[in-house]
């Protein structure tokens, strides 16, 4: 109807256009009196260009002829305007109706996809125009919907079964214990509570810090990454046992980032501490920070695959040459790749030749990013301004 319209609008003003131009042109002739026949001379009547006088009722009646002729005229170009927008009409709907029909079957099966069947897709066949793109583009969100909802379900299957053995082992020790009056007993099962009790404090925290770092961080500070790199490793090398693994650090004097405090020591004390974790005796840790916020930790730990080292981040996993090796949740890189999103930033890994994991985490560097004179005052001289 839309395209029909507009043909006929179109048309009608260019019937209009001539009509009033020639009527134009028979009313200035007629002012002049030397109308012009707008038919055929006749025999005996003279041709263009000759001179013959005309009267009154001559010229009368050659201007209503050449009313009359413009009239019927006008009555061929209205039936013909009629039957040409009929055609155009037709033409329309049946063009539309095709490129409409591709729509229709698209809105259809996206309405059956829910989370049930969020495997299916549109999967539209055809020339690749706009609507082809448009299909393409919903199948690739479809796509990222199933990853997220996949990751999901993993995320709760896993929490649930890690929150449910340590409760299991909690209620198997105290079945135990309450069942004898051993001093020894009694002391061994409460440590093995205490010890139980802290796994689940250590597992809640992580799962609170991940879902934190998955919010975004809400705190944008000016930090000195390398102060922070500093103070956690040297926390961490402080309690390694005389046997473990040497710490280098190679930074520079200064780093400066914008994100959450508590946030950025969380993800490289997670770094730091999977590095000194997962590592072999009288091995080594490498912590590496250049100028711009680029953070790179490697160990001189066991042999992984390829094909494992994107699962790392996946809460939970800890791969098959870390099972059982720790008592670890399995959120540490989870919780790092959650933190460096919420800072802007990209967290990558890849094995290290030899043995070993190299993490590699970008964070944008203060003077990438947009801050107010008070805060670039307070990174460049590390004094307050006035805001």
């Amino acid at each position: 109807m839309l395209h029909t319209a507009a043909f006929l609008i179109v048309a009608a003003i260019v019937v209009t256009m001539v009509y009033f131009q020639n009527r134009l042109v028979i009313m200035k002739i007629g002012s002049t009196g030397a109308p012009v026949d707008l038919m055929l001379p006749t025999a005996g009547e003279p041709g263009p260009g000759e001179n013959a006088p005309h009267g009154a009722a001559e010229t009368d009646a050659i201007a209503i002829q050449q009313n009359e002729a413009l009239g019927s005229l006008l009555t061929q170009w209205i039936v013909a305007l009629t039957v040409v927008t009929a055609l155009a009409g037709l033409l329309a709907w049946w063009v539309t109706g095709r490129v409409l029909n591709r729509v229709h079957r698209m809105t259809s099966q996206a309405r059956r996809i829910s989370t049930a069947n969020l495997h299916e897709r549109l999967a539209l066949q055809g020339q690749e125009d706009e609507i082809k793109q448009l299909a393409d583009t919903f199948d690739a969100l479809l796509s990222r919907l199933e990853n997220a909802f996949n990751a999901q379900a993993r995320f709760i299957a896993n929490a649930s079964h890690e929150l449910r053995t340590p409760l299991a082992v909690a209620r198997t020790t105290l079945q135990v214990g309450l069942a004898t009056t051993d001093p020894d007993r009694v002391r061994r099962v409460r440590e093995e509570l205490l010890h139980n009790n802290d796994r689940c404090i250590a597992l809640i925290n992580g799962l609170l810090t991940l879902a934190r770092g998955q919010q975004g961080a809400h705190r944008q500070d000016p930090v000195d990454l390398v102060a922070v790199v500093h103070d956690v490793t040297g926390e961490l090398a402080a309690t390694r046992p005389a046997d473990g693994p040497h710490v280098r650090i190679d930074t520079p004097t200064r780093c400066m980032v914008f994100g959450d405090p508590v946030l950025l020591a969380q993800m490289v004390r997670n770094l730091v501490d999977n590095a000194l974790r997962y590592n072999v005796s009288c091995g080594e840790v490498f912590v590496e920070l250049d100028a711009e916020g680029n953070l790179t930790i490697s160990n001189t730990g066991p042999e992984i695959g390829e094909d494992e080292v994107d699962r790392l981040f996946e809460p939970f996993y800890r791969g098959a040459t870390r099972t059982g090796r720790t008592s670890g949740a399995g959120l540490g890189l989870s919780i790092v790749r959650a933190i460096t999103l919420a800072c802007g930033g990209t967290a990558s890994a890849r094995p290290r030749r030899g043995g070993g994991l190299v993490v590699e985490v970008r964070i944008p560097d203060a003077s990438s990013t947009l801050v107010t004179p008070a805060d670039r005052l307070l990174v460049e001289t590390g004094r307050p301004g006035k805001r």
